[in-house]
């Protein structure tokens, strides 16, 4: 039975962090096969409590957020008709190695014959380092980006040396004890454009936790540039 109960779970993960319906966009840790240039590419990258904890863990420091609804946030991108590349991080693996294997799928992307304007990626929490990190590496200034929930007062120190390429959106919550990211795209020569919103949700933190329209609206539209 334990054998029969853990194959059926393990089964439901495969069908539900990789898979591609008919007429469909997919979702996955790998670009589609085959690449069909005219498709659009979300990278998503998670917050932390998927990465201790897998898809629908609570962080018990604020249980109030609720569970990280991260296949469900997939599926939301998903519907809106991305091709979404996400896998839940691995603990202790440093973020460089999943800022060079984006970087280097994005890179595949665009050999492809995928436009620039066709790519976001979006980083939510502690995901949002390596977005920034991403942007840095690849110095397009076409591609897309997403920070949502990451920033504190002095978070800015930690990036005034990295050179950022590309269009900026960072989406805030009011009431989230994360502020504003403004202060590191306070720069005398830029390479980028940057545009900030506030969210008022009433979530928190939490705000990043469930596939809510409150933010993949904006996203959307943001890939749309509007």
């Amino acid at each position: 039975m334990k054998w029969a109960l853990f194959f059926k779970a393990g089964f439901i993960w495969c069908i539900g962090f990789w898979y591609n319906q008919a007429g469909a966009q997919s979702i996955g840790g790998y670009l589609p096969d085959p690449i069909i240039k005219s498709d659009k590419f979300l990278f998503y990258l998670h917050g932390q409590v998927v990465t201790e904890l897998g898809n629908n863990a609570i962080n018990q420091a604020a249980p109030e957020w609720g569970p990280y609804e991260y296949l469900n946030i997939l599926d939301s991108l998903r519907s809106q008709g991305f091709n979404v590349i996400s896998e839940i991080r691995l603990k202790g693996i440093d973020n460089q190695f999943y800022v060079d294997k984006i970087s280097a799928q994005i890179d595949s992307l665009l050999r492809g014959g995928v436009h620039s304007e066709q790519i976001i990626v979006l980083g939510a929490s502690a995901g949002w380092d390596i977005t920034l990190r991403v942007s840095s590496r690849l110095k397009n200034s076409l591609i897309r980006y997403v920070i949502m929930g990451g920033c504190w007062p002095q978070t800015y120190k930690d990036y005034e040396q990295l050179a950022l390429y590309g269009r900026f959106l960072s989406i805030i919550e009011k009431s989230d004890p994360h502020g504003t990211c403004y202060k590191i795209f306070e720069r005398p020569v830029k390479t980028f454009t940057f545009k900030e919103i506030t969210l008022n949700t009433g979530l928190s933190h939490g705000f990043i936790c469930k596939g809510d329209r409150a933010w993949i609206d904006p996203v959307v539209e943001f890939f749309l540039g509007k």
